[in-house]
């Protein structure tokens, strides 16, 4: 057989071969995570180390993330953490905007983010649904699921996973939610850390503790992968309907 020949059969091979390499790392290569799943997990991270940290036994404690349950025809919910502890419940949601500047007022329903894009950094500015609002609403539906409409040990934590966003928000003397609300942006001080040490520090008591841990766990089947995935398919139609009528903006 002619060299020629050996030599373009070596080299359609070692092509063969080289594509077939290409093909299979880009089967097998791992796709970019979402930011929001990426600060989850990281906020599970701090919370489970904080109950580590502070000796928190099993039987004091229930942390679930991506807790998701719904009434059929009526309204739908997923919260990003739930902590209960038998000082207070925490309804944590976690927020990842990136860079730029978070400003509005923790009464309204719409905050602004703006940020600078391109060469010529020019400011583009979006509105964004509260979610102070958001996890209002998430911790009125917690509460009528499971009939805890006068519990007041409540509290709702907005954690912002992003280290580069700077966050001036307002707050009226008069707040518009029956809940507390406090922010965290655990790039900061101002972290989830320390809020969680404060309150548990507080002079408070969690008194149906133990029948809402026993509940829940018992209930561990509306923590289901695929009602979460319902649920954000069902967002993602409400929110599509809204853009179709000028609601959203």
């Amino acid at each position: 057989m002619p060299n020629s020949f050996l030599n373009v059969f070596y080299f359609v091979i070692i092509a063969i071969g080289f594509i077939f390499l290409v093909i299979l790392r880009l089967i097998f290569a791992k796709k970019p995570r979402p930011a929001g799943e990426v600060g989850e997990e990281e906020t599970l991270r701090i919370t489970k180390n904080f109950l580590k940290n502070n000796n928190y036994k099993k039987e004091d404690y229930l942390l679930v993330n991506n807790l998701t349950f719904r009434r059929e025809n009526y309204w739908s919910c997923e919260i990003d953490l739930l902590l209960l502890t038998r000082k207070l419940i925490y309804v944590i949601e976690v927020k990842d905007w990136g860079r730029g500047r978070l400003t509005g007022n923790l009464n309204h329903e719409y905050l602004e983010w703006s940020y600078k894009v391109g060469k010529q950094r020019r400011h583009r500015r979006h509105q964004m649904y509260s979610p102070f609002w958001q996890n209002e609403t998430h911790i009125k539906r917690f509460k009528n699921y499971f009939g805890l409409a006068n519990n007041q040990n409540i509290l709702s934590i907005i954690c912002f996973n992003s280290p580069h966003l700077k966050i001036s928000l307002k707050e009226n003397k008069k707040t518009v939610f029956e809940n507390k609300h406090v922010w965290v942006s655990n790039g900061y001080k101002r972290n989830l850390t320390s809020v969680l040490a404060r309150c548990e520090n507080q002079n408070t008591q969690l008194n149906s503790f133990a029948w809402l841990k026993e509940r829940l766990e018992k209930e561990i089947s509306i923590i289901d992968p695929y009602k979460t995935q319902r649920h954000r398919n069902w967002v993602r139609g409400v929110k599509v309907n809204k853009e179709t009528r000028g609601i959203l903006r």
